[in-house]
């Protein structure tokens, strides 16, 4: 999380229902859990679950925080990669070729106008889709730029 975040930061369980959302990043890895999610005013909240160790920990929900507000320059850019590159045409699911170890479920959903579309890959990062690493990129190059301008 950048230096500044820390005046950004805000919890809420309210806050993010998908509401107005563009984008939502849902990565598994083990047993953590984390969903990244840009509201279409700027807004980037995300929530993270470590690894569950019994059944209480399994049923809390931890709070989203605020990890950024995009500039409007920005969220354009961001909707704008995402069209390029391709999402909207990508299969709802990809699979690696072979058995993969430590790798992660990425299930990535965007929203732009009246276009929706979702897309899951398994066992990234060896199941590589192109379309997919340019939003990727495009998030993080939007989220770097927010904040240090």
């Amino acid at each position: 999380m950048p230096h500044a975040a820390g005046r950004l930061q805000r919890h809420s369980g309210e806050l993010c229902q998908p509401r107005g959302l563009l984008l939502e990043q849902r990565v598994e890895r083990g047993g953590s859990r984390s969903i990244r999610r840009v509201i279409d005013n700027g807004e980037v909240w995300v929530r993270s679950t470590p690894e569950a160790r019994g059944l209480r920990a399994a049923r809390e929900q931890p709070p989203w925080v605020l990890q950024a507000k995009l500039p409007h320059d920005e969220l354009e850019a961001l909707s704008e990669a995402i069209t390029a590159s391709g999402f909207f045409d990508c299969a709802p699911e990809y699979r690696p070729d072979h058995a993969v170890f430590y790798a992660a479920n990425e299930v990535w959903t965007a929203h732009l106008g009246d276009r929706q579309h979702t897309v899951a890959v398994r066992g990234r990062p060896i199941t590589d889709i192109p379309a997919l690493s340019s939003v990727a990129d495009a998030l993080t190059d939007a989220l770097a730029d927010a904040a240090y301008g």
